[in-house]
Parts: structure tokens; C-alpha cells; sequence
């Protein structure tokens, strides 16, 4: 028998490979740098652990999540796997075991978030690591493309030459060709080969549907759960939004276990959380989008986002933990205009108490933010094949048969204003980018009382819709509007910063404000 076989059998205790896992394991042995995009639970873990173990001598494993670090350590201790953890819900005493077994040649996995490096205690011990493989894991935080930028993921370049340049593996679940292009560079790997298993999960039936009121996404999501007995997970995007609708859910459902889970709970309640939603068949969890990684649940019949999330690849990734036994499954979106406010702030906020990213690197994230959010909304409003559309965004171009989508089986229920589909019927492809000075140019004095009456009306605005200024329109916006002088929604549209939510709503007063005068 293949020694790889041998492993995979009597240590991990599998009957077989899954898709393309073997390549890839043959691959790292060969001393070819890797890039490996697989989905959500089709195990990218084996793809580094089996190797290590052949390789002999330490591997060093980079992850930006503690609680899944910790989940795998787990599991590989259970199989007697030699494993060290180095993070920081280790307590001091912990941590310096660790450094401990490091300096005295440990052989095995070593498993650490991208802050450890930047750790004085680390540093000293750097010089004397010498790995035979290096895996960046959730590879990409690299990019400014990612969906989940981390700075801390910038110093892996410096730290993999410190390192003795090994052999690299860098995985994901979530790369566009821009960033997969991006982990190359990033981490000056070597001719690496792209390992790219396909992002097709026929056994997902995906929905979308337009509510514009969020008491009749209660109402929808209610009704949906009294249909669906299995198990489940509803994501909302804030935290008041997981403690309401779990209050609502337990009212309407009491004989049904029903748990909240976000940041702001302390860990206890979290994990307690987690353990009940594993342990029982019809369990259902509201939260954000703290949860989910490493959560290995695999009849999860059902996820419904309740608010629309920030990109395709966070809501492909959170969608996709549905169904991981095969079986079919059930994915929602419930879209409206209002939540791409929720959106739009968290945008704002980007780079906010964070020395590391320059102010360029900062609107350059949020830049590629306002994109990804655009090409959500494109997907949830798009009379379009689900499957299709997300095969398309990731550069995928298997053939799609037998969908069951609501585009795919004519179901579509979303009707956006005859005001809106006018617009966008009429918009160009694409405006032309804005120099870096555009926003700082000098307005003339016509543009300037259009900006001056803008801004007074947008005051209005946010008083009449209990918001602050800047969700109504950024000052940006605002000059942009002034100095183009819109004359219709057409035209107003192709400002940049003027969503379908912005256009429907004060569309016709920024109209009329440029016209008066």
C-alpha cells in the first residue's frame, strides 16, 4: 500500500480521498509551492497535516482563528498526532511550555495566529525554527481584494524568508483569480501550483427574496421554520438583531432549541451555545458572522441570512455550511435596500484605530468593499441562475444542470421600484475612475451652491429618517453631485456612492436641490 494511503487510513482513520486532496498532498511532497482553493468542509486540514507527517521535522501553521486552531489541535492530539498550539488564550505558563518544546527541536505541527510573529518572545525563538513546510490558512486576509483583509498577514513574505523560504501552502476557501494572484505575490511563492477544486454544491438550493420591512422578514422567517424542522443557522448583521430574533424565535417555536451567538457574549455562553447547537437534530442559532468557522456540523439543513452580508465570498462561505453531508439544503437571502446602510457603516469604519494601515491602504479597502457590497446586490437582485452567477464570480465555468434555484424554477419574488429598473436600464457599464484628487478639487461658485443646498437637504434627510448625515450621503458624494449637476436618476446613478437604496429613497430631492437655483 502507498505509504500516503497507509496514513491516511491508519492515522486519520478515512477510507479514501476526497477530490483532488491526493494531488495536492503529492504535490507538497514534491517541494512545489501551493495554492489550494477548495470549499468549505471539503478538507483542506488533510492537505498539510498528512504531508507533515511524511516530511518529518516541524510544520508551521498560520491561522487568523483561534477557536478553529484549537478545534484541530484537538482532533489531532486524538489521533496521536504531535501537535503545539501558540496563541493567545494560552495562559503565560502555557506559552512558554510551548517555546519550551520549540527550542528543544519539536517534530510536528505547530499551530499559530499571524500576531505571534511580531511577539518579542517569538522573535528570539525564529532564528532557530527551521521547517520543512510553512501553510498560510484563510490565505485571503494577503489580499486587499479579500473579503477579510488582516494587516498581520502583510509581515508573512518577511517572515517566510526568516524562516529558510520552505516549501509553502497557502489555502482558502474563498479566492477570486485577483486573489489568488495576490497570495503569489504577497508571499513571493515559486512557481506554485494552483490547486482550484470548483465552487459547485449541487445539493444547495439558493433563494433569494426582496423584504423591504423587517417585521415581515419575522413574519417570512417564522413561517419558513414551521416548514423546516432540521437544523439551521439565521445570520444577521448586528448584535441587537441575534438578541431580538432569538427572543421572537423562542416565543414562536418554545418546544425548539433555539441559541444566540455573537462576539459580545462572553466565551462561556458561546461555547454553551455551540455545544447545543451540535448536540440536538433540530437545533437553530441566530448570529453574526462570528460564527461558523470550524464548525463541523454536517446536517445543517438550512442557513437564512436575514440581513444581506457584505460579499459574495462571505455569503457563499456562510451559506455553504449547509448541507456539508450531502444532502439537500436550503440557503435564503432575504434582501433589502435598508440594509445596505448596515453595510455602508461597517464600511466607514474600516481601518478605524488601526496604526498599521496608511490613510491609501485604508480607501483602497474601501474602495474594494463598496465593490464587493455592489456585486452582492447585482447577485441578490439579478433574474439570473444562483448557482450560475456564483460560478461566475470565482472564475468557475462548470456547467450548471438540474438547479432548483427560485431563478432556475420561477420563483423570483422581488419586485424593485419601476423608478430603479428605469435606471438601471439606462446605466453605463462603467464610470471612469476618479483621479486621486478628484474629491479635494475646487468647486466653481454654481457648484458650490449646489453643494451648500445639498448638504441642507441631506440634513433634512437624515433628521426625517432618524439617521446620521454621513448614511444619507458622504461629502464626497455630495461634491460629486454638485459638480456633475445631475438633471435626471439616470445620470445621478452614475455617481459613484449612489446605490439603488440612495437613489430610490433621495434620489428626487438631490434632484431638486441641484435644480433649484
Amino acid at each position: 500500500m502507498d505509504r500516503i494511503d497507509d496514513l491516511l487510513q491508519q492515522v486519520f482513520r478515512l477510507p479514501q480521498f476526497r477530490p483532488r486532496q491526493r494531488e495536492v498532498i503529492q504535490d507538497v511532497l514534491a517541494g512545489n509551492d501551493v495554492v489550494c482553493v477548495m470549499p468549505t468542509g471539503a478538507g483542506k486540514s488533510l492537505c498539510f497535516q498528512l504531508p507533515a507527517l511524511l516530511l518529518k521535522g516541524l510544520t508551521v501553521v498560520v491561522s487568523p482563528l483561534i477557536s478553529l486552531m484549537a478545534d484541530q489541535v484537538h482532533q489531532l492530539e486524538a489521533l496521536g498526532v504531535p501537535v503545539l498550539l501558540l496563541n493567545s488564550s494560552q495562559t503565560g505558563q502555557e506559552q512558554s511550555r510551548a517555546l519550551s518544546r520549540l527550542r528543544a527541536g519539536f517534530s510536528g505541527l505547530l499551530y499559530l495566529a499571524p500576531e505571534r510573529f511580531a511577539a518579542a518572545s517569538f522573535q528570539r525563538v525564529i532564528p532557530e525554527l527551521k521547517p520543512n513546510l510553512l501553510v498560510v490558512d484563510e490565505a485571503h486576509c494577503l489580499s486587499f481584494w479579500g473579503h477579510d483583509f488582516r494587516p498581520e498577514y502583510m509581515r508573512l513574505a518577511e517572515v517566510r524568508e526568516q524562516l529558510g523560504a520552505p516549501v509553502t501552502m497557502a489555502l482558502t476557501a474563498t479566492a477570486t483569480p485577483p486573489v489568488r494572484n495576490d497570495i503569489v505575490s504577497m508571499l513571493k511563492l515559486r512557481s506554485p501550483k494552483l490547486h482550484v477544486t470548483g465552487f459547485d454544491r449541487p445539493n444547495l438550493t439558493y433563494a433569494c427574496r426582496r423584504i423591504d420591512f423587517e417585521y415581515a422578514k419575522d413574519e417570512a422567517l417564522a413561517h419558513g421554520l414551521s416548514k423546516q424542522p432540521g437544523s439551521g443557522i439565521v445570520y444577521c448583521a448586528t448584535r441587537k438583531k441575534v438578541e431580538h430574533l432569538t427572543l421572537f424565535l423562542h416565543e414562536k417555536f418554545p418546544q425548539r432549541t433555539i441559541r444566540a451567538y455573537h462576539a459580545g457574549m462572553d466565551s462561556d455562553s458561546r461555547t454553551q451555545a455551540q455545544q447545543v447547537f451540535m448536540a440536538h437534530a433540530d437545533a437553530v442559532v441566530v448570529a453574526t458572522n462570528a460564527f461558523g468557522m470550524g464548525i463541523n456540523k454536517p446536517d445543517i439543513r438550512f442557513v437564512v441570512h436575514y440581513n444581506i452580508p457584505a460579499s459574495l465570498e462571505a455569503y457563499y462561505q456562510e451559506a455553504g455550511r449547509a448541507g456539508r453531508d450531502g444532502r439537500p439544503a436550503q440557503c435564503v437571502l432575504y434582501c433589502s435596500l435598508v440594509d445596505r446602510h448596515t453595510q455602508e457603516f461597517f464600511i466607514s469604519k474600516i481601518g478605524e484605530n488601526n496604526s498599521a494601515l496608511s490613510e491609501a491602504q485604508i480607501d483602497l479597502l474601501q474602495s474594494h468593499a463598496e465593490q464587493k457590497l455592489e456585486r452582492m446586490f447585482q447577485y441578490a437582485y439579478a433574474r439570473r441562475c444562483r448557482r450560475r452567477s456564483i460560478l461566475a464570480y470565482f472564475g468557475d465555468n462548470s456547467e450548471v444542470t438540474g438547479c432548483s434555484c427560485d431563478v432556475c424554477r420561477g420563483d423570483v419574488r422581488m419586485q424593485p421600484s419601476p423608478a430603479v429598473e428605469r435606471t438601471r436600464s439606462k446605466r453605463k457599464p462603467a464610470a471612469k475612475p476618479k483621479s486621486p484628487d478628484a474629491d479635494a478639487a475646487p468647486l466653481d461658485p454654481a457648484a458650490e451652491r449646489r453643494y451648500a443646498r445639498l448638504k441642507s437637504v441631506r440634513l433634512e434627510l437624515a433628521r426625517a429618517h432618524n439617521m446620521v448625515a454621513f448614511w444619507v450621503a458622504h461629502d464626497s458624494v455630495l461634491r460629486d453631485i454638485a459638480r456633475s449637476a445631475p438633471q435626471n436618476l439616470a445620470a445621478l446613478a452614475r455617481i459613484r456612492g449612489v446605490g439603488e437604496f440612495k437613489l430610490e429613497k433621495f434620489g428626487a430631492a438631490f434632484l431638486q436641490a441641484v435644480k433649484e437655483g
